[in-house]
């Protein structure tokens, strides 16, 4: 799984970076409160679970210790 960023114009999601993927792929989109901002890992708090049957809880946790890697923090 990845986690990109996204701008939503009211009618359309287009993302602000590029993504490899097949021509149609399911995604999960969450909108965050306008009101709070939400850290990455309340943000994984609040997935867990939505994918049920899907295994992604391990997911995330293998796509986070990715991101610590690749980030220099072992």
């Amino acid at each position: 799984m990845k986690a990109v960023k996204a701008i939503f114009d009211g009618n359309d999601i287009k993302l602000v970076e590029p993504v490899p993927s097949k021509a149609k792929t399911e995604v999960l989109v969450v909108f965050p409160n306008n009101s709070e901002k939400v850290s990455p890992q309340e943000a994984r708090r609040l997935l867990r679970g939505s994918g049920k049957g899907e295994e992604l809880v391990k997911r995330l946790l293998r796509s986070r210790a990715e991101d610590m890697i690749l980030g220099g923090k072992q």
